[in-house]
Order: structure tokens, then sequence, then C-alpha cells
């Protein structure tokens, strides 16, 4: 049983305190997994998986330039695995919270996609996660034909990196990540990408710099880096005092190296059109569904797939909701007809 939270601001409001805005900024953009354990928040979702996927599906090494870094990644190919989600509750100390289960076969079954796949679809994950919290989107996604691709974001479970750009970076490394495994033969067009909250962000600025990504699925992407942060700490961490998050956020950009609005997914799809199918939770104050809504204008796309009621954490998690029509606009999206899939 595995944390399912993707806060932003996991390990960084437990350990700063009220200390100087410099400081606290540095701190957002360090590696989360360089952060002791301990000090990460009790989870508000919990999930678990086959184990058996992690041996299956063994771990993999890329080493992309520039500059020289090392990507992990997962293989999943396209099989029929009978996956499944049941939902209970957890039984642990504290408030009642949902536990997702899982439930697949595996090794699957061959069907006629397992030699023949529909196309590549990389998942990337949350903040503080790593590519495992993806793997039952890649069964359900390799049951519907595609050769799924999980990535360790850098700073992330088994990849390298001191520090995190927000999708700067992280977009050029899915560029070199992508030739590599073209060069390994690995992968095959048309070359998709789902992505999870501070996934979806890099998602959305990897769709904008390389034009290999045929297609984006978005489930609750932040617009304004600075009111993500903004609705975290008013959300879980509201004792923080609110000027001193925003100092430190605004000091982020300068730390990264962009201009002051540079990481916020909303300048980056200005002027650029990109094909991205939007989720949104109806209880989410990190992505609200205005802000998804307002992205998914600016990138050419409309209308958003609501999940009313739904937290940030929980949204991800529904799968048996969003499968069909997910799968039906990858499938779309691929053919050149995404416009015309309703949600």
């Amino acid at each position: 049983m595995l944390q399912a939270s993707t806060l932003l601001l996991a390990a960084v409001v437990l350990t700063s305190g009220c200390t100087p805005s410099g400081f606290l900024a540095r701190q957002f953009v360090r590696a989360p997994k360089t952060f002791p354990q301990i000090v990460s928040p009790a989870p508000r979702v919990y999930y678990s998986f086959p184990q058996v996927g992690i041996t299956e599906f063994p771990l993999q090494l890329a080493t992309v330039d520039p500059p020289s870094m090392t990507l992990a990644y997962r293989l999943v190919p396209p099989a029929d695995y009978h996956a499944r989600m049941v939902i209970t509750q957890h039984n642990g100390s504290g408030p009642a919270r949902p536990l997702y289960d899982f439930k697949a076969r595996i090794p699957g079954s061959p069907t006629p996609f397992s030699t023949h796949p529909r196309g590549t679809v990389v998942l990337l994950h949350g903040y503080g996660l790593d590519q495992d919290t993806m793997l039952p989107w890649a069964l359900f996604l390799a049951q519907s034909g595609w050769n799924c691709v999980l990535v360790d974001l850098r700073g992330h479970g088994e990849s390298s990196g001191e520090r995190i750009y927000f999708g700067i970076r992280e977009a050029s490394d899915l560029t070199a990540l992508i030739s590599e495994l073209m060069r390994r033969e690995q992968v095959a067009a048309p070359i998709n990408v789902v992505g999870v909250s501070y996934g979806a962000a890099v998602a959305l600025r990897w769709a904008t710099v390389d034009p290999r990504v045929n297609g984006v699925v978005v489930i609750t992407p932040y617009s304004r880096l600075n009111d993500a942060i903004e609705g975290l700490r008013s959300n879980f961490a509201n004792w923080l005092p609110a000027g001193l998050i925003q100092r430190a956020a605004r000091k982020i950009p300068g730390l990264v190296g962009v201009s002051f609005d540079g990481l916020d997914p909303q300048e980056w799809l200005q002027d650029n059109k990109i094909d991205a199918l939007f989720v949104a939770a109806g209880d989410d104050p990190v992505a609200p569904i205005k802000s998804v809504e307002a992205l998914a204008i600016r990138a050419g796309a409309h209308p958003v797939i609501t999940l009313p009621g739904i937290s940030h954490e929980q949204a991800p998690f529904q799968i048996e909701v969003l499968r069909e029509p997910v799968t039906e606009w990858l499938r779309s999206v691929s053919a050149g007809t995404a416009g015309k899939v309703a949600n």
C-alpha cells in the first residue's frame, strides 16, 4: 500500500517552518526524492496494485543528454491483463480514507495488439511520487492496445537529478528519452502522453516543444504555479503564512532560469495549440475547474471532462469513469478526428 498524495508542498511545508522565503524557494526546487520519508503528510487516498508488475516489467535505465542524466522507465506491452478496480476503505487510525485496489492478471494474455500496438503512451506521475503510481493506468491502456512507457521524472524515483524544473528541463529529458527508446526499438508512433497534476504540467510543456507528441491527456493540470501552491497551502497547511509561501513561490522562476510567468502552463499554451483532452476534479483547490477550462480553451480543446465531488488526489484513480473517454480520444487523435469526440 502506497501513499497517493500529489502535494507540491509535501516535504517543504513540514521541514521549513517560518524560514526566510529564499530558503523555502530552494526547497521547492529540491528533488522530492531527497526529502526524508518521515516528513511526508498523512495520505488522504490509498491505493494498491499487483506487486508482480514491478518484476514482470523490469526497471530500465537510459542516459540522456544534455546535460547527462539517467532516467528510469518501465515498458508495459499490450495484452489482456483483466484489469479492474475495487474501491473500499482504508482501515487505519484517523478518518476513513478511500482505498483504490487495482486487480490484474500479470503477465497478460496476448491480443492482436501485442504484435501490432496502436502506438505508444508515455505516463507521467505527480509531484513526489514515481512511475509505479501510474501502473494501473498503464495496465488499462495496454489492455486497449497501447504500448505504455512509465517514467520517473528527474528528481523522482530512480531517476537522477538533485533539482526539478517544473517542466522546463523535464520536457527536454522526455524528448531525449523518446529518441533513445526509438533507437532501442522500444516505442512506435504515434507518441501520446498521459500526465497527472505535476506530470500533467510537464506533459503540456513537452507537447509544446516536441512535434512528435501526437496527443495529450492531462488530469488536473494547474494553470499557474503560484495559484497551485496557494491552493495546496490553504487546503493542506493553512497554518503556514500565505505571504511567506507566495514570496517563496515568486522566487522559483529565478532559480529555474525563466521569466516570472515562465513556469505557468497557461503561458506555454498562449501561442501553442495542441491536441489535448483535459480532466478536472470538482473539489480541487489546486486545479479548479475554471482554471482547467481556461487551459483547454488556450490549447484549442473543449469541452473538459469533469469529475463532480472528486478531490485532486482522487482524480487519477477514477479510471473506471475515465477509461472509455480517454481510450476513445487516444484512438481518435491518432486517426486525426479528436475534435469529434464528445465527453
